[in-house]
């Protein structure tokens, strides 16, 4: 008597495709009795996004170089020469150790120039056609040779650059608080035109006539709208030094001496007596 044939065992391929379908029932199985739902699997999830978020951890933690940063100046006159301009000076240490790389000097947001850093060091001497009147943000990046291993590290200061001033202001303003004597002309007391006189000499080396009637025609008249620091203002019997901003420095009386003071004169006339006054 013959036997039946023996039932044929799953094949490799078959077995294999029944593992995946096991493992999401005894999942299921595992949440339906602690309360939690199912959870799916995928058979063959790749390991790569754990990598990147470990890479990208790794890159954001490099650590940056120790930077300083200091300047000779603050202010930057507009004409001044290169000895005295600002001096930027920006040095970048690694655990105490000197490091290589780039330097870039940023001024208001634009890169100016670039630098190799040489034993842990790099200067700038910018120009002025690289500023704005007014205040300007210097900041100097440091981008470190050994970039994989360190961040780039930046300092900032502020520096204000400046268009220069009245010389004859200049000297004016240093005479404030000065007495004010008849017929004197310096340098520790004055009258009205004896101030002007002296101020005049010392800061341009011209030299006035000797009274305020006289003084009214040593230039060219000019509007009120078109006066500079540095013009005469005269008036009948009395004469001044417009600093601009509708004041004034003239010696007045004796009662307050050579003072700085807004434009009291109701009609004053202005006269530019020189290019170099202004």
């Amino acid at each position: 008597m013959s036997m039946p044939p023996a039932p044929a065992r799953p094949g490799t391929a078959a077995v294999a495709a029944r593992r995946p379908r096991r493992a999401i029932i005894a999942l299921a199985v595992a949440g339906a009795l602690t309360g939690g739902g199912l959870i799916a699997v995928a058979p063959h999830a790749s390991a790569a996004p754990a990598a990147t978020a470990v890479q990208a951890a790794s890159t954001s933690s490099k650590p940056r170089p120790s930077v300083s940063l200091k300047a000779t100046k603050t202010t930057l006159i507009k004409g001044s020469g290169k000895s005295k301009r600002p001096v930027y000076t920006v040095t970048a240490k690694r655990a105490g150790k000197t490091i290589a790389g780039k330097a870039k000097l940023v001024i208001n947001g634009k890169v100016k120039s670039t630098k190799t850093i040489r034993h842990g060091k790099a200067t700038f001497n910018p120009s002025w056609p690289m500023h704005k009147v007014g205040k300007n943000k210097v900041r100097v990046v440091v981008d470190p040779s050994s970039s994989r291993l360190l961040a780039k590290s930046s300092r900032t200061v502020t520096t204000t650059a400046k268009k220069p001033g009245s010389p004859v202001v200049a000297i004016a303003k240093t005479k404030v608080g000065a007495r004010y004597v008849s017929g004197a002309t310096g340098p520790s007391s004055f009258d009205c035109s004896g101030f002007t006189s002296y101020v005049y000499k010392k800061a341009i080396g011209k030299k006035l006539p000797r009274t305020s009637s006289a003084q009214k025609h040593v230039g060219k008249k000019v509007s009120r709208k078109n006066a500079k620091p540095g013009d005469l203002i005269w008036s009948p019997g009395h004469v001044a030094i417009y600093i601009g901003d509708g004041k004034q420095i003239d010696a007045g009386n004796p009662r307050v001496g050579v003072v700085k003071r807004s434009i009291w004169q109701s009609n004053p006339t202005f006269i530019r007596v020189s290019a170099k006054a202004v």
